[in-house]
């Protein structure tokens, strides 16, 4: 399998459990990984025929200004859900990092994989 990989995509957004964490935003980073036919792809050298990363990057911006959630599993849980459905891709992989959710660890992060 093929993959087309975004690291640590800097994001802002109201996560947490704790009243002060649903005051203001704070810092996620995510890692994303993304099926694709790089063979097919490459044969046509044609960006309609491949996973536009930048969008894909601008619908997860949108996404996480709109909807805030308590549970980093819930908010990569539905970023993965998000990608399954409106790009061409069979299979995502998530890595969400929430830096200084403890103060005795420098990051806290969840791993999901999902397929259509």
């Amino acid at each position: 399998m093929d993959k087309i990989v975004i690291s640590d995509i800097k994001l802002n957004t109201i996560i947490g459990v704790y009243d002060w964490e649903k005051q203001a935003s704070q810092n996620i980073h995510l890692d994303i990984a993304l099926s694709t036919d790089a063979k097919k792809i490459a044969a046509t050298d044609d960006l309609s025929h491949a996973i536009d990363y930048s969008a894909v990057i601008k619908h997860i911006f949108d996404y996480v200004q709109t909807n805030h959630f308590q549970l980093i599993e819930t908010l990569a849980e539905k970023l993965a859900t998000e990608v399954l459905q409106h790009f061409s891709t069979e299979w995502v992989q998530i890595t969400l990092h929430k830096p200084g959710a403890l103060l005795q660890a420098k990051d806290v992060s969840i791993t999901i994989e999902r397929t259509k």
